[in-house]
């Protein structure tokens, strides 16, 4: 048996470009084998029931004696990813995977998971004010004048007219918002994503040429002026793309008066509506500030961690290597994990397999069996343990012993 527990320390917000933290905790009621665990970023669009936008490895495939590891992973919240939109059902959940063998079925594997909802938020802290810019144009007689092309929500639009010719103008507030996506199997008219006529949102309107100006209102709850769009990265995926967009614009109509003409005047005007600065632009990506980094890092922790293990030796043999780690702190280590991979040529890694250990006492020594078939010049050892300590030893195996 095994039991998952999955402890969000975000308290279920997620802001784009920084790192979502979670605490998992696997229990092992007896020795086993597992394929693979980690966890996975799930949202569900119209035209499939499952699309994954990122994952974090915990454990890859290995063996685990009884008992409990816990684990802290940082889940990094992509650029390009959307934010939750509920009123579209755009949500996301995080879920926490584990792949082991199937007894009775070999070619289907037992799958546990744990799910969690998340929400995620668009920061306005990468997002600097921008001046607005006034609207003026003539057209068919009919001459418009705004101060400005974006507004706040709960704000109101005046727009300033004059015209000779017309008896009637209307201004209609125009809402154009829906999902996006396009697959392999729809294109990018998918049947799943409903078309969706643009929505009125307000509407003023007036006969009184001498006034010169009508007032039309942002809802309070106006969505801001968005567009939204993610591709994958995986290779299997390339030509996915889902997002969503919200789009604004002011309706003129304008009704003449009979001795110039039955036809109206019809156009659309462009606006933006922010519920952050008035404008915003994306401000310059810093590579080096911590927003941007990914899981934590194999180092973190290194200083204080780097007299607990001590690599004594490896011995190869046939497609086979003994490695033998000992313990060289002074206390019992719980829930430690020791991944290990080959390295050929100083550059590429070979696949890896992990050992996890409940106990590994103070003073005592352990040997793992690494197989491959590959020739490799080094072994690169990752181990972690339940107090979150982790460090990477690479050691050569041409060596007998290392200090």
């Amino acid at each position: 048996m095994v039991k998952l527990e999955l402890s969000d320390l975000n308290n279920g917000t997620a802001f784009i470009g920084d790192k979502f933290r979670i605490n998992v905790k696997f229990t092992f009621e007896e020795g086993m084998d597992i394929f693979w665990s980690g966890i996975r970023l799930i949202t569900n669009p119209p035209c499939a029931k499952e699309l994954q936008v990122s994952k974090e490895e915990i454990f890859s495939k290995g063996n685990f004696e009884a008992g409990e590891y816990i684990r802290e992973k940082s889940l990094l919240i992509a650029s390009n990813i959307v934010p939750t939109i509920k009123n579209r059902n755009l949500n996301y959940i995080l879920k926490l995977i584990l792949r082991q063998p199937n007894p009775i079925n070999p070619e289907d594997d037992l799958v546990i998971s744990k799910t969690h909802d998340v929400e995620i938020k668009a920061k306005d802290s990468g997002l600097q004010a921008k001046s607005p810019k006034p609207i003026s144009f003539s057209i068919s007689g009919l001459n418009i004048l705004l101060t400005k092309d974006i507004y706040k929500p709960g704000e109101t639009i005046k727009i300033s007219y004059s015209s000779e010719e017309l008896k009637q103008i209307e201004v209609r507030l125009l809402q154009n918002s829906n999902l996006v996506c396009y697959c392999e199997a729809y294109g990018q008219n998918c049947s799943k994503v409903e078309e969706l006529p643009p929505a009125i949102a307000g509407d003023a309107r007036t006969q009184n040429f001498d006034k010169d100006f009508l007032l039309l209102k942002v809802p309070e709850v106006a969505e801001p002026t968005c567009n939204w769009l993610w591709s994958p990265s995986e290779k299997e995926q390339f030509g996915f793309r889902y997002g969503a967009y919200t789009k604004w614009s002011l309706l003129v109509i304008g009704k003449k008066k009979p001795e110039y003409g039955l036809e109206p005047i019809k156009f659309e005007v462009p606006i933006t509506i922010s519920s952050g600065p008035i404008s915003v632009e994306k401000v310059g990506i810093d590579f080096f500030s911590e927003g941007n980094a990914g899981a934590s890092s194999l180092f973190d922790g290194i200083s204080r961690f780097q007299k607990t293990y001590k690599v004594l030796s490896i011995d190869s043999d046939i497609d086979k290597y003994k490695l033998r780690i000992k313990n060289i702190s002074k206390e019992d280590l719980q829930g430690v994990t020791v991944k290990i991979t080959g390295l050929q040529e100083g550059l590429f890694e070979t696949a890896p397999i992990l050992k996890g250990f409940n106990t590994w006492k103070k003073g005592e020594e352990k040997e793992i069996v690494y197989e491959t078939k590959q020739n490799v010049t080094a072994l690169i050892s990752i181990l972690e343990d339940n107090s979150q300590q982790t460090i990477r030893i690479q050691s050569p195996v041409a060596e007998a012993s290392f200090f």
